[in-house]
């Protein structure tokens, strides 16, 4: 994970279109080497006294990143008994003899189809794996060959879905998927490697049906109001190995599935549409959504055809229109092996040794992204205004104020109260705090720009910590506020970085060279303030090869 300097060509290319980059400042942090652009601007930036509280942060998201590195993440949970001839997981055996079969879908399944690999090569009969179109080629320029598997691997790497939408390469792959796991023996063991991006990149339509009938269906369904519940009960319905298909079709041989989750709650059944998890929705389920919609007369007709004739099939065998799909699962075995709550407990531990003291709030954070942002600009006052706080402080109707502005924007009491211990207790033994979240939010695109929901985030916080320190210099004077959202897989939207940096300077800045980063907010254009802005804030670590969703992590420390 340390050498990317032959991947910063593209990266640069894509950089000069909106701003030319200076030079660049590389910090290895525990084997992931994080790269801050340095852009030429209007300004000349010089550094601030929080500078190494900014690479404290940094090198806490680092740490949450390696620590959901496919590699590590399978050998945690895969492992030989002291013989060799049984594979242990999760204190469950299962022997060895020439009988692995392997296939994967998903963002992150190179990566891990390399270490399942490199652990069981000699057992392994046979594997296919489905993967983004471009990413080993990503991986070799970025020097980053321990996520390619070796030339004489067993397992079959077939790239697909370009744009993260299936296509006629990810079609095929499905299909020989099917074929090789449709023809295993009950002695055989099947390893499922699952991640997000999986559910395009396994698309297999029960016929009639057909790959673009399913494609006009998402369109269709998504420009008429369907969420991704929704569609997500579509696609299960009238795909093969969807919805606990591919354990059927596997069936009885035993199946393991090694799953990163890129969901909040980790629910199985969303996962890439669950193909190894039993689905509790029907054909007639989706039948109603599509009334609901009044979608009938406008999806393909075949569509139509595939779910009456299904729901009749499912009622003549049951007598109900329960669907349990017939199948026993004591065959199969989900594991999750790597999430959003293992990032951040790495994080925690890294923000330890760094001096701070640590908490995690929530690993299911959501909503839209400018408003999560602002929610952490007042939370970081509220965080600094704890530190010390006593009730008969001037400003304590301020602070109680700022108390339930934040329980307002959806902060539960209990939360809060323990912000307030932490801070407390920092103040007491005179150290920083961080706090820690993750999960993963949404953008309303309105505007032009460039930038992803981390960016928007951090700019929206920097613009909250602006407006309520505005008539409060006392917090700007004592603390520096640091705040930080990345996401793990390496890019944010359609920019080459992770995410972006910002201390409680970053709006003055903006200020005095006539930037207003509201409007920037607004365009959707928060890369290009950045560039403009900031030397330091952009995070380039390229693709990762993991993806557990994002990162943030808010600092408040008395100076």
């Amino acid at each position: 994970m340390t050498r990317y300097l032959s991947w910063l060509c593209p990266v640069c290319k894509f950089i000069s279109q909106h701003r030319q980059p200076r030079v660049f400042t590389h910090l290895p942090v525990n084997g992931l080497t994080l790269n801050f652009y340095k852009f030429s601007s209007y300004i000349s930036c010089t550094k601030d006294t929080s500078e190494m509280a900014n690479q404290d942060v940094v090198s806490i998201f680092s740490s949450a990143v390696n620590s959901v590195l496919p590699h590590q993440l399978i050998r945690n949970h895969i492992q030989l008994d002291h013989n060799g001839k049984n594979l242990v997981i999760e204190e469950q055996k299962y022997k060895l003899d020439n009988n692995i079969y392997v296939v994967g879908f998903g963002k992150a399944v190179l990566g891990m189809a390399r270490a399942v690999d490199d652990t069981l090569s000699q057992h392994i009969v046979r594997g296919i794996i489905s993967v983004p179109t471009g990413i080993q080629e990503n991986f070799r320029d970025a020097g980053k060959l321990d996520m390619l598997l070796d030339s004489n691997s067993k397992i079959e790497v077939r790239e697909g879905s370009k744009n993260n939408m299936p296509d006629k390469s990810s079609y095929q792959t499905a299909m020989r998927i099917q074929d090789l796991v449709s023809k295993l023996r009950e002695k055989d063991l099947l390893i499922v490697l699952i991640s997000g991006g999986g559910s395009a990149l396994l698309p297999l339509p029960i016929p009639p049906v057909t790959l673009e009938e399913e494609l006009e269906l998402t369109q269709i369904m998504s420009k008429n109001g369907a969420n991704i519940d929704e569609l997500n009960i579509l696609r299960k319905n009238i795909e093969v190995l969807k919805g606990g298909g591919l354990a059927k079709q596997a069936f009885p041989a035993k199946v393991i599935a090694l799953i990163v989750s890129d969901v909040i709650a980790d629910k199985l059944e969303i996962i890439s549409s669950g193909p190894t998890v039993a689905d509790k929705s029907t054909p007639q389920q989706c039948l109603m959504i599509l009334k609901q919609l009044n979608l009938q007369d406008k999806i393909p007709e075949s569509i139509n055809t595939l779910l009456i004739r299904r729901t009749r099939e499912i009622t003549k065998s049951t007598g109900s229109m329960e669907y349990t799909g017939g199948t026993q699962w004591e065959h199969v075995q989900n594991v999750i092996v790597g999430n959003n709550k293992m990032a951040l407990a790495a994080a925690s531990m890294k923000a330890e040794q760094l001096g701070f003291l640590p908490i995690i709030l929530s690993s299911v954070l959501d909503g839209e992204a400018s408003k999560v942002g602002v929610m952490f600009g007042m939370l970081a006052r509220y965080a600094a205004l704890s530190f010390g706080y006593k009730v008969s402080n001037p400003k304590s109707s301020d602070y109680v104020q700022l108390e339930l502005d934040l329980v307002t924007k959806g902060v539960p009491k209990k939360t809060l109260k323990k912000v307030v211990a932490l801070a407390q207790h920092a103040y007491n033994i005179k150290k920083p705090i961080c706090i820690l979240t993750g999960g993963e939010t949404t953008v309303q695109v309105k505007g032009s720009g460039i930038g992803g929901r981390n960016q928007e985030m951090v700019v929206a916080c920097a613009l909250e910590i602006d407006k309520q320190c505005r008539n409060d210099t006392s917090v700007l004077a004592n603390f520096d506020l640091i705040f930080l959202s990345g996401g793990t897989d390496g890019i944010d939207g359609p920019t080459p970085v992770a995410g972006a940096v910002i201390d409680q300077t970053f709006i003055q800045k903006c200020n005095d060279n006539n930037m207003d980063a509201l409007t920037y907010l607004r365009n959707n254009d928060t890369f290009n303030l950045f560039g403009k802005i900031s030397e330091e804030c952009l995070i380039l670590i390229g693709h990762t090869g993991t993806n557990v969703m994002d990162i943030q992590a808010l600092v408040i420390k008395s100076k």
